[in-house]
């Protein structure tokens, strides 16, 4: 997510949030940099069976645009097709009491 005054800031610096932590906190732990880019289409990734091709964050994955996606990314089994997930850092589904 954008700052609030994302105008004023340059690379990482313009986005916050969860996201934006976890990414920061991997990297910290593992030793890598990164750089922080808003997918180009802005979507988050769907498989065109005509043209046989994936748009999104997906699409940035498998053309190596991108090395790794840190979304709120729902995980299905037709990006499962294409791409490896982590485990969720979140889940959305039924809650067990």
């Amino acid at each position: 997510m954008y700052r609030e005054n994302s105008e004023a800031l340059t690379g990482n610096a313009r986005f916050e949030g969860y996201n934006v932590d976890l990414i920061s906190e991997v990297a910290s732990i593992l030793g890598f940099n990164y750089t922080i880019n808003i997918v180009a289409d802005g979507n988050y990734g769907s498989y065109n069976e005509k043209n046989k091709t994936w748009n999104g964050m997906i699409g940035e994955l498998l053309s190596q645009k991108a090395d790794l996606a840190v979304a709120d990314l729902t995980i299905t089994y037709e990006r499962e097709t294409g791409v490896d997930f982590t485990m969720p850092f979140m889940n959305l589904g039924e809650f067990l009491h």
